[in-house]
């Protein structure tokens, strides 16, 4: 009879058993999806960024005491007095006085986390009266006694931004480690989640993006080549490059503060991504989202036109019957989707304030004449606004504040133009987008927030991406940006005005 195990002799001639082998157990356990390893580096890249931005936050705010207050533009003083506002009692500012995470909120945040908390209406944000179309007080309505009629300036802002931040403020509500936050301190974390996820979709759009890009300069590696250097669906390291450039932009901080870039440049990049691939209703759904973020959202509406007349010059993809409607509509969708905003009655009130307040409006002739005032001003170092009604920069010669602020206006205007412009016979529609955004954020004001505006200009970092392929270039590149980021994000973190 045999037995499973044997004896045999081991090395000093005694018998031993002989164990039946073990069998192999793989070290890698198969999972259901494996993203590619592209969209995997892209994903640590950005885990990383925003893990080292936050602490450069906190770093730096418990390091330095910058002086105050800010005097870049005529009406900072009054609001960068002191680092934390006040929480109760006139002036107060309870919304930027919160203390948790309050290094990601400055200006516009104050009505994002507002609208998220409470609404439209919310007293606890600043609010203005106006009297025959003129305003007469600004102030929070719960800090002020003995006023009525005033009007919310949360109305100037659009509602997919804090809507996206209440399911994330209703999940913290339960989790152990955020139940205990303030109401305020919940919106703000959720806000920022929402800019910094946001973020993470533009980055794969870039490599998306410039994945095409590469296919037509090079469409298929020939035999022989190098693996590294073949580019797939999201780029291989080009797209990477692309990703990261934005990231390391000088404004590109503005992915992780309470602040609607991350989640508009999101949904318009992938819009752009889709639409050069001629997914075309996909691209039209991010499309409407990001219409009802960002009033530039409508301008989407290019690189979706542009993709429906491609795809109706395409003999093999033209769409037949009923479904000829379909990249029609889709190219339609954003701005539907805007004007359905505009007319509703937060469009009216937004058109209310924006009139009586800050007397926006697109004017292409007064924006010139505006921007032209800068330069001068810039050139020859006194603000040349003060012989009008209003003195932009604070009167008399200009600080060095100022100095470098309206400098980097200027250049990020003209990088914005000069990538646009070498986009266009590459990528039509999404150079169209660009020019669009430009257009209109330097269309409806004097040169204030162009640097944080052409962050919505995906012709930039294409652009960039490519010339990055030089190492010089890439590396003089990144240094650069790197360093102005630092110093950009170090002023937002102390309530300074940045853009």
């Amino acid at each position: 009879m045999s037995s499973p195990q044997s004896l045999a002799p081991d090395e000093s001639g005694s018998p031993h058993r002989r164990w039946p082998a073990v069998p192999q157990v793989p070290f890698r356990v198969r999972l259901p999806f494996r993203p590619p390893a592209d969209v995997v580096r892209i994903v640590v890249v950005w885990a990383a960024w925003l893990v080292i931005v936050c602490a450069f936050q906190i770093a730096v705010e418990a390091r330095l005491q910058p002086a105050r207050p800010d005097d870049t533009l005529a009406w900072t003083p009054n609001e960068t007095g002191q680092a934390i506002p006040a929480a109760t009692g006139p002036g107060c500012r309870p919304l930027l006085a919160d203390p948790n995470m309050n290094e990601h909120v400055a200006f516009d945040s104050e009505y994002y986390i507002s609208i998220a908390v409470a609404g439209y209406d919310d007293p606890n944000a600043q609010a203005y009266v106006s009297l025959d179309g003129r305003t007469v007080s600004l102030g929070v309505p719960a800090c002020t006694a003995g006023m009525d009629g005033w009007t919310p300036l949360n109305y100037a802002f659009m509602p997919a931004y804090p809507i996206s931040m209440r399911p994330v403020m209703a999940v913290e509500s339960v989790l152990p480690l955020t139940s205990d936050l303030t109401e305020v301190g919940r919106a703000t974390l959720a806000g920022i989640i929402v800019s910094a996820i946001g973020g993470l979709l533009a980055m794969l759009a870039l490599a998306r993006l410039m994945a095409f890009l590469e296919y037509r300069r090079k469409p298929a590696p020939a035999e022989g080549d190098d693996v590294e250097a073949a580019t797939g669906a999201w780029g291989g390291r080009h797209g990477l490059r692309a990703a990261l450039y934005l990231l390391v932009f000088p404004t590109g901080f503005y992915l992780a503060q309470v602040y609607t870039e991350g989640l508009f440049i999101g949904l318009a990049f992938m819009a752009c991504a889709l639409a050069v691939e001629k997914k075309i209703v996909a691209a039209a759904a991010f499309a409407i989202l990001a219409a009802l973020t960002r009033q530039a959202g409508f301008l989407l509406f290019l690189p979706l036109a542009w993709a429906a007349v491609q795809i109706f010059r395409d003999g093999q993809t033209r769409p037949r019957g009923w479904r000829i409607g379909v990249p029609i509509a889709a190219a339609l969708a954003p701005v539907a989707a805007f004007a359905a905003w505009f007319v509703s009655p937060l469009g009216q009130n937004w058109q209310t304030v924006e009139r009586e307040f800050f007397s926006r409006s697109f004017d292409i002739p007064k924006s010139i004449d505006l921007w032209h005032t800068a330069w001068d001003s810039l050139i020859t170092g006194v603000d040349k606004s003060a012989a009008g009604a209003y003195a932009v920069y604070g009167g008399g010669p200009l600080p060095s504040a100022t100095t470098v602020y309206i400098t980097l206006e200027f250049l990020s205007l003209a990088l914005g133009i000069v990538a646009c412009i070498w986009l266009l016979p590459r990528m039509p529609g999404v150079a169209l987008f660009g020019l669009g955004v430009i257009v209109l954020s330097a269309g409806s004001s004097y040169a204030q927030g162009m640097d944080r505006y052409v962050l919505a200009v995906p012709a930039i970092f294409l652009m960039l991406a490519w010339f990055g392929r030089r190492d010089v270039f890439d590396r003089a590149w990144v240094l650069a940006s790197t360093l102005l980021m630092g110093m950009l994000v170090m002023l937002f973190t102390f309530g300074f005005w940045v853009s």
